[in-house]
């Protein structure tokens, strides 16, 4: 069994936060992260893992087709966030937010890094799936870097 097969074994029924970076890649087909990143979208499609993201990853997302004008591309992610029964799309709320400030104090952590660590927190996800070397596991949540999943 290969590293994520293994690893969405662990994750099977549990909450997974989506940062902005694992839906950029798989939404723009990025290599060489696309074919890492996939089979968690499909295990969430499935059921088998249950995705959360925020409302700041979506505006993550969605800032270069509207900063290009690419209305095929707005009009896909648009749709990509409206399926139902896939990706939780979590607000950002005052207490989000201030616990966003706190976790980026006490952790060193960017702002926006820290917000979505937040959102997972609010959330109740166990795992955060990631590429930003700035957020690390902790007791409360496991996160799971891109980078460590194409190394052999």
């Amino acid at each position: 069994m290969g590293k994520i097969e293994a690893l969405l074994a662990r994750m099977e029924g549990q909450r997974v936060y989506f940062d902005a970076n694992y839906l950029i890649y798989f939404f723009d087909r990025r290599e060489p992260f696309f074919q890492a990143v996939t089979p968690f979208f499909i295990a969430c499609d499935a059921g088998k893992i249950f995705g959360f993201t925020g409302d700041a990853a979506v505006a993550e997302l969605m800032f270069y087709p509207y900063k290009t004008k690419n209305e095929t591309e707005i009009a896909r992610g648009k749709a990509f966030f409206a399926r139902e029964n896939f990706l939780s799309v979590q607000s950002h709320n005052a207490d989000t937010f201030d616990l966003a400030a706190q976790l980026g104090a006490k952790r060193g952590m960017k702002l926006i890094d820290a917000l979505h660590y937040a959102t997972a927190l609010k959330a109740g996800c166990s795992f955060f799936l990631s590429n930003d070397a700035g957020i690390k596991s902790d007791t409360l949540m496991e996160v799971i870097a891109i980078n460590t999943l194409l190394k052999n």
